[in-house]
């Protein structure tokens, strides 16, 4: 088996930082917006977009979530 150099082992780091480093930042952004708690007026609001709830409804709930 041959034996490793230091020029092998700079050049495997290198592409390690090259192509790792990136993908796992990418992969913890990605992460990171999926577990951020919603603004549960933001939630209401999409709510009511969608026609889930009436307009009386949304009044109501947003009174509530407001008094919280």
């Amino acid at each position: 088996m041959p034996s490793v150099g230091p020029l092998e082992l700079v050049v495997t780091l290198v592409a390690l930082a090259v192509y790792v480093v990136p993908i796992a930042l990418v992969a913890a952004l990605i992460r990171g917006r999926r577990t951020r708690a919603a603004d549960p007026l933001d939630t209401l609001r999409h709510r009511l977009a969608r026609g889930d709830i009436d307009e009386a409804e949304y009044l109501r709930l947003r009174t509530v979530l407001r008094t919280r």
